[in-house]
């Protein structure tokens, strides 16, 4: 971490910046500084304690932003090795990706509650000193509203900037949260994290097209460089991160067309033995793991069918511990794949999705492990930290 400031530690996470993140503060003290007018900041002096106490404010928010993210990581076993600011957002540095659509959803969502909760705050801080009404909301949309007090005047300011940030960052587009949340739907919609990673950056591409439309507009017809450079620069940032995301997301469907089930099963599955019993098959297969099926083999170990738990358990109860396993087998199909069969395949499996596992047999038929639906979708995430 070499070139950064390292700011202290919060729930043991190291809060670093790099130094053109005090570029970026003293920029903000001089432009926040125009937003008061005379009435509230008759002196330029009260201008700047004005101004420095929102960039703190927004810091501060940023900070718990980024705490969001990294607290509720570590509810689902995912460190955050450090949190990182910078002039356009921060970066939690996670010490692993999201495994589920689940852990993707719930860290993502995070950040931006926290962003919620200030936005929410500060409105109501307007709303308690001058009332809150719709003309007080589109003169704060339009950053003409100077509040009747500094109190106001600040939370006036606070407000535009943490809900426009909100917003902003819930756009379903890597790199930013919502492309996070958009990932984690098409993941669990679908089956495949690839597929929402590819949505997400996509979304982000064309998202950083439209900021340079912005960009253009604003320096041609406001006149405004200044914003219109923010824009631009703001688009690349987007644009490079979205490029990036789909870059894994190219290799890792290059590397799912050439890996077989083989390479994630488990070579060790449970099974039951065709002359077991309702009794062996509880006892060996049942009792001691949280199982929902087992397979049945012959003695040359070839699958004869798959054994549920729960008839086994009702032929208990019903006091025939001494029934056959494989009278227990439904009929029909005996669902199972191939070692072969490369991982993108396999997750189309109807009946992988429905037992969630299958065995694997070899050429001949014998089987030679277990894969399950969740180490093949593990198979194809890439890890990485979570930038707002």
């Amino acid at each position: 971490m070499g070139g950064q400031l390292h700011l202290g530690r919060l729930f043991g996470v190291p809060i670093v910046a790099g130094f053109s993140w005090l570029l970026w503060i003293f920029v903000a003290l001089y432009l926040m500084a125009g937003f008061f007018p005379d009435e509230i900041a008759p002196t330029d002096g009260r201008k700047f304690v004005l101004a420095a106490i929102v960039v703190v404010i927004y810091v501060l928010a940023l900070v718990g932003h980024e705490f969001g993210h990294a607290l509720m990581a570590r509810v689902f076993g995912i460190e955050t090795e450090r949190v990182e600011l910078w002039a356009l957002g921060g970066l939690a540095h996670l010490s692993r990706g999201a495994r589920n659509p689940k852990e993707e959803f719930f860290v993502a969502a995070a950040g931006p509650a926290v962003t919620l909760l200030v936005t929410i705050g500060a409105g109501m801080v307007v709303g308690a000193v001058d009332g809150f009404n719709l003309d007080a909301l589109w003169q704060i949309g339009t950053l003409q509203y100077s509040g009747s007090t500094a109190v106001s005047a600040v939370a006036g300011i606070i407000l535009f900037f943490e809900g426009l940030a909100l917003i902003f960052n819930l756009l379903p587009a890597l790199p930013l949260d919502g492309g996070r949340i958009a990932r984690s739907i098409v993941w669990k919609v679908t089956g495949e994290p690839a597929r929402g990673t590819a949505f997400a950056a996509q979304a982000g591409k064309v998202l950083a097209v439209l900021l340079v439309g912005v960009a253009l507009w604003l320096v041609a017809d406001t006149g405004s460089t200044f914003n219109g450079l923010m824009a631009l620069f703001l688009a690349y940032f987007i644009w490079q991160n979205a490029q990036a995301a789909a870059i894994p997301t190219e290799r890792r469907r290059s590397v799912a067309s050439l890996v077989p089930a083989s390479a994630v099963m488990d070579r060790e599955p449970v099974w039951v033995a065709t002359t077991d019993t309702a009794a062996d098959a509880e006892a060996h297969a049942f009792a001691t793991r949280d199982l929902a099926w087992a397979a049945v083999l012959d003695p040359e170990g070839r699958l004869r069918g798959i054994l549920p738990a729960e008839r086994v358990r009702e032929e208990l109860a019903a006091g025939r511990p001494a029934t056959p396993a494989i009278d227990l087998v439904p009929s029909g199909a005996r669902p199972a794949t191939r070692e072969d069969v490369l991982l993108h395949k396999l997750l189309k499996d109807k009946d992988l999705e429905r037992l969630g596992a299958l065995p694997v047999v070899d050429s001949s038929g014998v089987v030679v492990g277990v894969v399950s639906r969740e180490a093949a979708r593990q198979a194809l995430v890439v890890e990485g930290g979570l930038r707002t």
